[in-house]
């Protein structure tokens, strides 16, 4: 079907027109002869063209700053418009959210004067430049903005530079996914609601709310402090875990002889597999009913289930009420499923556990842990989970308790059973790793991967910062304080 422009272009020798000319061309011919392509052909093609789009993107950002600048929803119609958003609406058929996305992303990431020996820097000047250059999409713009601003009023300026510069250069390396889900990160760590709830407001808020029967099922809805969430939360993956074998007669899990089971190396594609949440709901009762039977809980991901937080010693024994006023002052831990926990949280799961003596060096690094075993054995795995809290592999977000513990130099090959030889990767990646396109080396005692030429022609070292973004903003905000180039990414 023909679909005509809004408003027709004449073939003029105007750059535009002659670019629109080209690209037209070349569009009828791609759709006549894709097929031809060889798949690397394809593959630079695909990329070409998604920058090609993103300086599109920038480029309707700045024709929408134009039309407010120019005042053309009252200069360039019969009967003005109330704003420039509904211009831009009626006159090229976008919405009118976003007419407003352009507007507000064009305040951010053009001067306030533009023009030739303009001296004001764009609000966010790092963002400018890679959208100028067409490295970031329109939308992965609008992600950082938004989550800029989200924290403007709490955050100092020191943090915003850093948080700017660090979700710029992920919108590069990483997808929209990821990086939407780093920009929550960072808004977590910097404001985290201010004063923390006091017990007595936990307490009221708390608790296991059952919401009656219907339809045949009994709908309950909990409140859960962070100590309780994990809790919960570590024994309902025993079951959701897709590492994880479907029980044998007498409800025991099978494995394999390396200790991996066969669910891990198959994917789930069987509709009549349960959701997640149905093995999570499974997790949940079968914990309840082992207990009741005075027995322990399943073994996974090569131990017990349990509770597992990393935090600063200090912090640990350090009172609450001594600790930072700014709200983020580096007294927080980590947890295996809720992520960022306070350290009164993790202090109330020390009464009632083992503490393990697990040292961590300043750039992430598992320095001791006080005995060393071979074949990965369970201190050693938990020493893997605080040092890569899940999935190392670039941008994947399982979490640690569905992976495996991988040599990075084969144990057939010489290598070791020790932390610096060890990386965590969820079954797809492991499988990736060994079918040698993707290396992994481990720098400092960290797993850095380098993606085959096909993905990235200069093959640049990349490390999974999903899981290290409280770790990355602590760096960020010490090269800022120090005056060393943010660019220079840490060993």
């Amino acid at each position: 079907m023909a679909v005509a422009p809004l408003e027709p272009h004449p073939e003029d020798a105007s750059v535009l027109g002659g670019m629109r000319s080209g690209l037209l061309a070349y569009v009828r011919d791609l759709e006549s002869n894709y097929l031809t392509l060889s798949p690397q052909e394809a593959a630079v093609t695909l990329v070409e063209v998604e920058q090609l789009s993103n300086l599109v993107d920038h480029l309707q950002t700045v024709v929408a700053r134009a039309a407010e600048d120019h005042q053309l929803a009252t200069v360039d119609a019969l009967d003005p418009y109330k704003n420039t958003a509904d211009y831009l609406r009626a006159k090229i058929g976008i919405s009118r959210s976003e007419a407003n996305r352009r507007l507000r992303l064009g305040h951010d990431v053009l001067p306030d004067v533009p023009g030739p020996g303009a001296t004001a820097a764009p609000t966010l000047a790092v963002l400018a430049e890679a959208t100028s250059a067409g490295a970031v999409s329109s939308r992965a713009a609008t992600i950082i903005r938004n989550s800029v601003h989200r924290v403007s009023t709490v955050a100092t300026g020191r943090e915003l530079d850093a948080m700017e510069e660090h979700l710029v250069r992920q919108a590069v390396e990483s997808d929209e996914d990821v990086l939407r889900a780093l920009a929550q990160r960072w808004e977590d760590i910097i404001d985290q609601d201010g004063t923390e709830p006091t017990e007595k407001t936990l307490r009221a808020r708390q608790g296991v709310f059952l919401r009656g029967r219907r339809h045949g099922l009994h709908f309950m809805e909990i409140g859960a402090t962070d100590e309780q969430f994990e809790h919960l939360i570590t024994v309902m993956n025993t079951a959701a875990n897709p590492r994880t074998h479907s029980t044998t007669g007498n409800g025991d899990r099978t494995t394999d002889g390396d200790g991996t089971t066969d669910r891990g190396k198959e994917a789930l594609t069987s509709p009549d597999e349960p959701t997640r949440e149905q093995n999570l709901l499974d997790g949940l009762v079968s914990a309840c009913r082992i207990a009741l039977a005075g027995d322990g809980l399943p073994a996974t991901g090569g131990h017990r289930p349990q509770v597992m937080v990393t935090i600063n010693y200090r912090d640990l024994l350090k009172d609450l009420a001594d600790s930072g006023h700014d709200g983020h002052g580096g007294h927080d831990g980590h947890s295996v499923f809720a992520q960022q926990i306070s350290a009164r949280s993790i202090r109330k799961l020390a009464c009632d556990a083992d503490i393990l003596p697990l040292v961590l060096g300043g750039k992430g690094q598992v320095l001791d842990i006080g005995r060393a075993q071979r074949l990965f054995p369970p201190h050693l795995r938990r020493a893997l989970v605080a040092r890569d809290k899940g999935c190392a592999f670039p941008d994947c977000t399982t979490p640690a308790t569905w992976c495996e513990a991988h040599h990075i130099i084969p144990w057939a090959a010489g290598g070791t059973t020790n932390i610096s030889d060890g990386v965590l990767l969820c079954t797809r990646h492991h499988h990736q790793i060994h079918e040698g396109n993707w290396t992994v080396e481990s720098v400092h005692g960290i797993p850095w991967f380098t993606p085959p030429k096909y993905h990235d022609p200069q093959r640049t070292p990349r490390r999974n910062r999903y899981w290290q973004v409280e770790q990355a903003i602590h760096n960020h905000l010490a090269r800022s304080d120090t005056g060393t180039s943010s660019n220079a990414e840490p060993p």
